[in-house]
């Protein structure tokens, strides 16, 4: 074989390898396989996970973790503020899930140099609720569950914006304890809440999520609806407090709720169904139907302009 046929088949024999290397599939780099055993360090993050179908993977959770009941009989890690190191690392998880200003953060420090993954999620308004359950899904290999559970959080959130469109701000206090007197603040997703719900938190300037009210403020704020969540042992008491108040708009009106569920306090998937229970607080007319009105309308629309 001459030198040239020798190249024309050496360089025809390189074309084949070539174009047969290019038809072999391209071999990726193989995805992280999602967490299988998390654990929860809040009570929020816990019902998201329920409510997004990761119930199954969590190994540990808080002592205030009660909700849904599948929650309760997940093995404990210790409280919300003070977890301990020693539970989590028995349950051997594979991700460790925190939320931001809530988690200590020496605590999940502790926990990474141990070789522990541990993320943590922001849950400061209601934006972030939204974005913090398309993470999680996401986090845990199901994207559209999470998109899902958002949009229908988000569906919740417009129907009673619409509800309450028509309504005046009605100026609301929203307390969690009476002695001393414990009230949302601004800065809070629960200060969204009450704005969404058609009312107006008369603590709401407030540049702390929470805040000690002293009586005279709320005497000179004069709310017109005062809503008592949680409370605890202190809502036996609610009746004699507010007594002694009765200058008060929403006192004298009986304007004064107690509202015992914990869907408002939480920021996680029931925020919508505690935003719509405490706008029906705030403006019952707008979820009030009449027979003398329009087929369909209520007293709330029917004011509309």
């Amino acid at each position: 074989m001459s030198f040239s046929s020798r190249t024309a088949t050496g360089l025809l024999l390189l074309a084949v390898l070539v174009a047969a290397a290019q038809a072999l599939p391209v071999a990726s780099a193989a995805a992280p396989a999602p967490p299988q055993r998390v654990v929860s360090l809040a009570p929020s993050v816990t019902e998201t996970l329920f409510a997004l179908g990761f119930g199954d993977r969590l190994v540990g959770v808080t002592t205030y973790c009660d909700y849904p009941a599948g929650a309760r009989k997940i093995p404990r890690i210790g409280g919300f503020m003070n977890p301990s190191l020693e539970a989590i690392l028995a349950r051997r998880p594979d991700l460790v899930l925190g939320v931001v200003g809530a988690t200590d953060p020496v605590t999940a420090g502790g926990m990474r140099r141990l070789g522990l993954r541990v993320d943590l999620i922001s849950l400061g308004s209601v934006s972030d609720i939204l974005s913090a359950v398309k993470s999680i899904a996401r986090l845990l290999g199901n994207p559209d569950a999470g998109e899902e559970l958002a949009r229908r959080i988000a569906r919740q959130i417009d129907r009673v914006k619409r509800r309450v469109a028509p309504a005046p701000r009605r100026s609301t206090l929203l307390v969690v304890g009476l002695r001393p007197l414990i009230a949302v603040g601004g800065k809070n997703f629960i200060d969204e809440l009450i704005t969404l719900a058609g009312g107006r938190n008369v603590a709401g300037s407030a540049p702390q999520p929470w805040l000690n009210l002293p009586d005279e403020y709320v005497v000179a704020r004069a709310p017109e609806v005062i809503i008592e969540a949680g409370m605890g042992s202190e809502r036996a008491e609610s009746w004699r407090h507010w007594r002694d108040l009765g200058s008060i708009p929403a006192v004298k009106e009986g304007r004064v709720y107690s509202y015992p569920s914990d869907k408002i306090l939480r920021p996680g998937p029931r925020i919508g169904e505690g935003l719509e229970e405490i706008a029906r607080l705030v403006h019952p007319e707008c979820f009030a139907r009449s027979s003398g009105r329009n087929r369909g309308e209520t007293a709330c629309e029917s004011s509309r302009p």
